[in-house]
């Protein structure tokens, strides 16, 4: 079984890992495999993030979202009707649609290798390693059923990485496809975590993201995030709410790093169903500020 190159996430030199896990020649850190799950998070990483961690389970659990059988996770993005989700799904699936025609043709002229960034409970990398394609997916959360461990649901090969995608524990430009899907708004500096991404790209490779709230006004995304932490306080009574990076993406932000990487960039909207952008039209003038769109970024 193919599976990438590593390097130590902590002084950056290259190590082999095996069945058990990988150990680091220069600095002596173990990092071991355990539960399926390749695991790259040192210590201060872990603590620095765990309050976060463990807000984003008690929110999502409550939102409808750590919930399902093996047979939920396999068929995503499609899920039940009266999924307490499913418009959220149906963007997904939109943008899962614009990915297959607009990303993996251009490279896919065999089966490529593929980095799923922040991928949650890895179902973009259960579709695309249904393809047979060689997938990496890589996220934070470990959990059953909002994270990693939810690829054991999977009858597919996919590598799942306990990593954070700011110290990627990759060699670089192994991969034809790097994708953060509904992940990069969650970064402290998108910037920097594209970056990273596209050193993990192998020539001629694509950089995509998915499904992170865009504007084209900086001003409409940070009341966006206000008004989301006020709502999350109140509905979940927690006191101390803590901020998922910067929340949002702009154009402009995402334009200006494809530029300065000598890349050429573009934008493919999801539209939802009609129900979802009269919501949307209506919130417009409720809120008084553009609503967020979301769909496919894609830099080559």
């Amino acid at each position: 079984m193919w599976r990438p190159l590593f390097r130590c996430p902590r002084c950056q030199r290259a190590m082999a890992a095996g069945q058990s896990g990988a150990t680091c020649e220069g600095c002596g850190v173990v990092f071991e495999e355990r539960a399926g799950i390749l695991r790259f998070m040192t210590a201060d990483r872990i603590a620095k993030g765990e309050p976060f961690q463990r807000q984003y389970q008690i929110v999502r659990e409550r939102d409808g979202y750590r919930t399902g059988t093996p047979e939920y996770y396999r068929m995503l993005p499609i899920v039940p009707r009266g999924d307490p989700r499913a418009e959220e799904w149906r963007i997904r699936r939109e943008s899962y649609a614009h990915l297959q025609q607009h990303v993996l043709p251009a490279v896919w002229q065999e089966p490529i290798r593929i980095l799923d960034l922040g991928a949650g409970n890895g179902w973009l990398s259960h579709r695309l390693a249904a393809f047979g394609h060689q997938v990496v997916a890589v996220d934070l959360l470990d959990d059953e059923l909002d994270g990693l461990g939810a690829c054991r649901h999977y009858p597919v090969t996919v590598i799942p990485v306990q990593a954070d995608f700011d110290a990627l524990p990759l060699q670089p430009a192994q991969f034809d496809v790097v994708v953060l899907n509904g992940a990069l708004h969650y970064a402290p500096d998108p910037a920097a975590t594209l970056r990273s991404g596209t050193r993990a790209l192998a020539k001629g490779g694509t950089l995509v993201v998915m499904d992170s709230p865009m504007f084209r006004r900086e001003r409409d995304g940070q009341a966006m995030v206000e008004r989301q932490l006020r709502a999350i306080a109140m509905r979940h009574n927690l006191p101390d709410v803590v901020r998922p990076g910067v929340g949002f993406l702009t154009y402009d932000a995402l334009d200006r790093v494809a530029r300065e990487l000598g890349l050429s960039s573009t934008f493919i909207p999801s539209k939802g169903p009609a129900a979802w952008r009269w919501r949307r039209r209506a919130s417009w003038l409720r809120l008084r500020r553009a609503p967020a769109a979301f769909g496919v970024w894609m830099a080559r």
